[in-house]
């Protein structure tokens, strides 16, 4: 076998790969994964409650599928989704300088572009194993309290809700990298983003919803609260051509700017 020419860089896929699976297991066993598969289960164990009241009480006011989809808008695609892209995806760089080990990585012979594809696949892989299972459970805790003679209706509207929770975990995660790689402390701008940009915002009329993220989500979501759905935002306006078109350019967006800034930036690691 021919030795590798140590004057060229690892081919991407290659460095990309190795990058991946030492992020990977970085990411699955750390602190973080714990408190955030914590909060990404809480719908479970309130679908859980709910199932054990309405043992009780038959009489509910909110519907199973009423409850599912207050938790898929209100709960993970407001809060839970970003908030576990914020503490993910900004820490990808940020957590190397922090920690004086991304002169490691830079000194070896491998494109700074493979090093972010490499840290954001594992991002990827990681939050998708952390949320969408706990969306499955929540939906099947919930739509089978009165037995499975609907369930099959309504599996379509959960395969839905997953493809949008993994464009919300794309769209915030290639926003929040490229937040952790143009600002030394991401976090606070981050939750000013998600707690007051993409909570208010889009409560406003007119074209204003139309600069969240968040606006774009909710318009995915079929079974949205009926509040929700009267919307003139969601109901007319955002259609679902167009949220794919601007979600998905979004990510790509975020991640370009993000690789070029991360493959041009000088790092100076503090002493």
């Amino acid at each position: 076998m021919a030795a590798r020419d140590t004057s060229k860089p690892v081919p991407f896929a290659s460095a990309a790969r190795g990058v991946f699976d030492l992020a990977l297991e970085g990411m699955v066993w750390s602190g973080r994964t714990v408190v955030m598969a914590g909060l990404l289960a809480l719908p479970v164990v309130l679908a859980i409650v709910y199932r054990l009241v309405l043992a009780k009480y038959p009489a509910a006011r909110l519907s199973p599928l009423d409850l599912y989809g207050r938790l898929v808008v209100f709960f993970y695609l407001r809060f839970a989704l970003p908030l576990t892209a914020l503490f993910y995806a900004t820490a990808l760089i940020a957590d190397e300088v922090e920690g004086k080990t991304l002169t490691y990585l830079l000194t070896r012979p491998i494109r700074r572009e493979s090093i972010l594809a490499g840290k954001f696949a594992a991002y990827v892989v990681t939050t998708l194993t952390l949320a969408l299972p706990a969306v499955v459970v929540t939906f099947f805790t919930l739509m089978t309290v009165s037995g499975r003679a609907n369930l099959g209706g309504a599996v379509p509207d959960l395969l839905r809700d997953l493809g949008v929770a993994a464009l919300a975990l794309l769209a915030y995660g290639a926003l929040f990298t490229l937040l952790g790689v143009f600002l030394k402390r991401p976090v606070i701008p981050g939750l000013l983003f998600i707690f007051v940009w993409e909570l208010f915002l889009p409560s406003f009329p007119g074209y204003v919803p139309r600069v969240t993220l968040t606006a774009y989500l909710r318009s995915l979501v079929r079974h949205r609260p009926a509040q929700e759905g009267v919307s003139e935002i969601f109901a007319q306006v955002l259609t679902t051509a167009l949220c794919l078109e601007v979600l998905v350019g979004a990510v790509v967006v975020g991640l370009g700017a993000s690789a070029w800034i991360f493959s041009t930036r000088e790092y100076v690691m503090d002493q």
